[in-house]
């Protein structure tokens, strides 16, 4: 994959759902000025990588979140998005999603809701990242969604 310009989207195409993660909180903890990987992120990205196409929708820097994916090793997608908006302007709606992040703003689950799509969201504590109950969740909407469709 080449290097992408800076602020330029990155986008695998995948006809599989769409795994939409956070990063600091989700996959990398911040300790003060220091920024370590969850320790569940590789397992939990290792698990899932066959039955998702991961997109990264971050404030990070494209630059970060690259580095974020090497460390992981994975390839993911990262979504633009408006600020303005929040990140969730970075959903592809019309496509079947999960969304795991540790702070989804008023303005984000808003927007779930009037999509209907609030059960789509995973949250988990930005302290200890994603974890084998967070797994255990995404399996389990894995199987709604393939259930019914989308």
């Amino acid at each position: 994959m080449d290097t992408p310009k800076a602020g330029e989207p990155i986008i695998l195409q995948s006809t599989l759902p769409n795994l939409y993660i956070g990063i600091v909180g989700t996959l990398v903890l911040q300790e003060g000025s220091n920024f370590r990987l969850a320790p569940f992120a590789k397992e939990f990205i290792s698990e899932l990588v066959e039955r998702f196409n991961p997109v990264f929708l971050t404030r990070l820097s494209t630059v970060a979140s690259l580095e974020v994916a090497r460390l992981l090793e994975a390839k993911f997608s990262i979504a633009p998005w408006r600020k303005g908006l929040g990140k969730v302007s970075g959903i592809e709606f019309g496509k079947p999603f999960l969304w795991i992040d540790h702070t989804p703003s008023p303005r984000d689950l808003m927007r779930l809701a009037e999509e209907r799509c609030s059960a789509r969201l995973i949250t988990v504590n930005g302290r200890d990242g994603v974890t084998r109950g967070t797994l255990t969740k995404v399996e389990a909407c894995l199987a709604e969604l393939e259930l019914v469709g989308n």
